[in-house]
């Protein structure tokens, strides 16, 4: 019970990370850190733990397990297909996009029989899928298995995860695909941009949260996320996650703004240089 309790308790933490975040890549770094956190609760509680029955080892690797699992496989593919996301034109995006759904619907065509037994709500071989007994006959040829705890793990458990999240992220990559040719797009076509940024990721954050700071943009009501999203269009740049760079620029020792004064200095030499 204290369990079910726990997967149901994340399962409203993540909708509230989901609401209270617009930048996905942070949104996957908290999700994923929460899904890691119950995880490793239900295996101290898990691996040396004897069930009643066969029905309640069912119900924990095949329902109660799956609310961290197949989350955790969900924001770990999503994060990775963000951060690799192209800053091409439409073209290439969407080209992106279409590779990615290929390899899910690859993976549903590899693993029809299970996915079929899962859709339908079969469940005569969930005690050959779903409880520790049969982990010991899988076939460890496979190197996806070589470093996973039996004492933990069922046979089919991972692969119940991957099937829930990659429903979900196909899903995801749809409306990606419709969002690509929406009126809202911006209506500057930065594909052909040939301005490239040449600093560092933290002089480039250090602009971002400057010009959210002062209200530069939308009267000060844009968001990071929104004026990160157009400079790494403008500049053809990524910088990875500008919040966690962010933290760091507010832990230096010495000054948490070098960017933004050496812009200062530069553009008073340059008016200086004018005047001569």
């Amino acid at each position: 019970m204290e369990l079910k309790l726990l997967s149901q308790n994340l399962l409203k933490e993540l909708e509230t990370i989901r609401l209270e975040n617009s930048h996905v890549i942070k949104m996957c770094d908290l999700s994923l850190s929460k899904c890691r956190e119950v995880i490793y609760h239900f295996k101290k509680k898990i691996s040396n733990h004897a069930f009643h029955n066969i029905e309640e080892g069912i119900e924990f690797f095949k329902t109660i397990k799956q609310v961290p699992l197949s989350n955790l496989v969900y924001y770990s593919e999503l994060r990775s297909f963000e951060i690799q996301f192209p800053l091409g034109n439409q073209k290439v995006q969407k080209a992106y996009i279409q590779k990615k759904m290929d390899k899910i619907n690859r993976f549903f065509r590899y693993n029809l029989d299970f996915v079929q037994y899962i859709e339908q709500d079969k469940t005569h071989l969930d005690e050959n899928y779903f409880t520790r007994a049969y982990f010991k006959d899988v076939n460890i040829t496979y190197s996806r298995h070589y470093y996973r705890d039996r004492d933990f793990c069922t046979s089919h458990d991972l692969l119940l995860a991957k099937l829930f999240a990659n429903k979900r992220l196909i899903g995801y990559l749809k409306k990606r695909l419709i969002n690509i040719d929406s009126k809202n797009n911006p209506c500057y076509d930065f594909s052909e941009s040939n301005l490239e940024w040449t600093l560092s990721n933290t002089a480039y954050v250090e602009l971002v949260y400057a010009l959210a700071s002062v209200g530069a943009v939308n009267y000060g009501k844009a968001e990071i996320s929104a004026i990160d999203k157009v400079l790494r269009q403008a500049f053809n740049h990524n910088p990875g996650d500008v919040y966690k760079i962010y933290s760091e620029i507010r832990r230096r020792k010495k000054s948490r703004t070098k960017f933004m004064e050496d812009l200062s200095k530069g553009l008073e030499d340059r008016m200086n240089d004018s005047d001569a």
